[in-house]
């Protein structure tokens, strides 16, 4: 140990156990934040590639399951999981984007909030015959929009 001029030990250098307290703390807590955030990315993925991934039998269905409900809330889930991909890439018009924080059309048929919209029913309905009929994405925006956009 160094001794200092008037024969007394030089001061310790190591950390004192507080600032080693607050280190670790520091660390850990930076630890899980980048955990969480790995995470988040990892299981971040839109609607249009979910609904890629839905016609993989190892990935669980997007929507909830068509049977769960009766009348025209069961053909509009069937629907929705029939067409996922067109469904991820419409705009629903009855504000639960707002109020739910969805983004797509799809979103709606992920939990129970489309069984009780006419407008969700509705648009879903509008936009599987049209896609049968050949109309393009846009024109089933359009569509959409116009007929469904100021019904709320």
């Amino acid at each position: 140990m160094k001794k200092t001029g008037n024969n007394q030990p030089a001061a310790r250098t190591t950390p004192r156990p507080r600032r080693r307290i607050v280190l670790l703390a520091f660390g850990a807590t930076f630890a899980i934040a980048l955990g969480g955030a790995a995470f988040s990315y990892r299981n971040h993925v839109s609607a249009a590639s979910l609904a890629h991934r839905y016609t993989d039998s190892n990935q669980p269905p997007i929507t909830l399951d068509p049977l769960a409900f009766e009348g025209e809330a069961r053909e509009s889930y069937k629907i929705a999981r029939e067409h996922p991909e067109l469904l991820a890439r419409l705009h629903c018009y009855c504000n639960c984007d707002v109020k739910l924080g969805h983004r797509n059309l799809l979103d709606c048929y992920r939990d129970t909030h489309a069984a009780s919209c006419g407008i969700c029913m509705g648009e879903a309905r509008d936009a599987e015959q049209m896609s049968k009929q050949g109309s393009s994405i846009d024109d089933i925006r359009d569509a959409l929009k116009s007929r469904y956009e100021n019904q709320e």
